[in-house]
């Protein structure tokens, strides 16, 4: 902790009262400070998100955010006006305002799948005016271009050992998931990238806000509601093989489609197969990282390394896309109930 103290102590919140660690995410470590000035969340970046545009970008929206009086965290610079301290080994560590709330590993009901939607709807609509441009050109959803690193990935013949370990579930990906792809032609609207159950902030029983607002963009809707319905229409871990919770769905549909933006005829139509898509897209994510093993953390108490977790999680992921795919009657009849045609 002296580190994490020492990092704190660039920033203008005064005396540090206490830090403690927060485990929750697969990318950053962060940590909950009170200071003298009020209360804080440090986080150390990800070296692949630790660049100029990503927290350019973060600034930028979470100061909107703070206008529009949507509950969001503010970065806050250091004592010398910069947007990050960096440690001796070059590590990037930000700090945000503390938003009071709390957050939830996994749904629960329909009900916390109903309220996470209606967060997600106010964020996009909050975000609908904003007129700043986007540094990150890499929105985090963007299936081509993890669909081809898988490619390269499988090409390489040093990944060949462990290749073998997956190859079924690559096979798999490789051929079903370009048939799915989201149209380039959806309108680009400004997306959180990342609205797991998890990056939604709860006071008692209602969703106040988003949190983890590193990974917006401008990106088609689509990707936030697919995301949404991976991470909330289950249960479990996604290293397990859970069933699609239809209920859930809708109750993501209600929730949305009362406080969210409208949606045109093309985001409709596409609404429905979003989740899978999504889906498929983190499934061929966890199969290159079981590949290259080097980007998603792992549970060291559950797994004996990194790739036999993403293993799993790839698995898991397969198991709900297909279960999504042998309910998608159901999924494209509430859509149409909720959005119209």
């Amino acid at each position: 902790m002296d580190l994490v103290r020492t990092i704190v102590e660039r920033f203008p919140v005064g005396q540090v009262v206490s830090i403690r660690e927060i485990k929750s995410g697969w990318m950053h470590s962060t940590y909950a400070v009170e200071a003298a000035q009020g209360k804080y969340v440090l986080q150390r970046l990800h070296r692949k998100l630790s660049t100029p545009e990503i927290i350019t970008d973060y600034e930028a929206v979470t100061a909107h955010l703070h206008e529009r009086s949507i509950e969001a965290p503010r970065l806050v610079r250091t004592s010398d006006d910069e947007q990050v301290a960096t440690d001796g080994d070059g590590r990037w560590w930000r700090l945000s305002t503390w938003v009071e709330g709390h957050t939830r590993m996994q749904v629960r009901s329909a009900q916390e799948a109903e309220e996470g939607a209606r967060a997600l709807a106010r964020f996009h609509k909050a975000m609908a005016d904003t007129t700043h441009q986007f540094g990150s050109q890499h929105p985090l959803h963007d299936t081509e271009a993890h669909l081809a690193r898988l490619r390269a990935s499988v090409s390489d013949p040093k990944n060949e050992a462990h290749l073998a370990t997956v190859s079924d579930e690559v096979a798999f990906i490789l051929r079903t998931l370009p048939s799915l792809m989201l149209p380039h032609s959806l309108p680009q609207r400004v997306v959180h990238g990342d609205p797991k159950i998890s990056n939604v902030l709860f006071s008692d029983d209602k969703a106040v806000g988003l949190i983890d607002l590193d990974t917006c963009n401008r990106h088609t809707i689509l990707v936030d509601l697919g995301d949404a319905t991976r991470s909330w229409c289950r249960d479990g871990h996604e290293d397990e093989e859970q069933h699609f919770q239809i209920d859930r769905f809708e109750a993501i549909l209600k929730g949305y489609a009362q406080e969210g933006p409208s949606l045109d005829a093309q985001e409709k139509s596409w609404l429905g197969r979003s989740g899978r898509v999504i889906t498929m897209e983190l499934a061929s994510r966890f199969a290159r990282d079981v590949l290259e093993d080097d980007y998603f953390a792992f549970d060291a108490d559950r797994y004996p390394d990194r790739r036999s977790h993403n293993r799993a999680r790839t698995r898991g992921m397969l198991f709900m896309a297909a279960d999504m795919e042998r309910q998608s009657t159901q999924i494209e009849e509430l859509v149409l109930n909720y959005f119209g045609a």
